[in-house]
């Protein structure tokens, strides 16, 4: 996949990963980071069509990386 694709993709489902988690987690730093966690995961399951990501990210979870801080980094 190259950069371009990436873009694409992030300015996509970029914005719903990260509503999904705000509302989950009502931090913006932990929602940040909790979806660039859910957005490599969706990159590695390979995931294309809009209603098999979406299907997906109503079924998230947050990540035990985001659980366990406050940190952004």
């Amino acid at each position: 996949m190259n950069s371009n694709e990436l873009v694409t993709l992030y300015r996509r489902f970029g914005p719903v990963l990260f509503s999904h988690f705000l509302r989950r987690l009502g931090d913006e730093n932990r929602a940040m980071k909790a979806t660039r966690y859910a957005f490599e995961e969706m990159l590695v399951t390979k995931k294309q069509s809009v209603r098999e990501v979406v299907q997906w990210i109503r079924e998230l979870e947050t990540p035990g990386a985001v659980a366990q801080t406050d940190s952004v980094y």
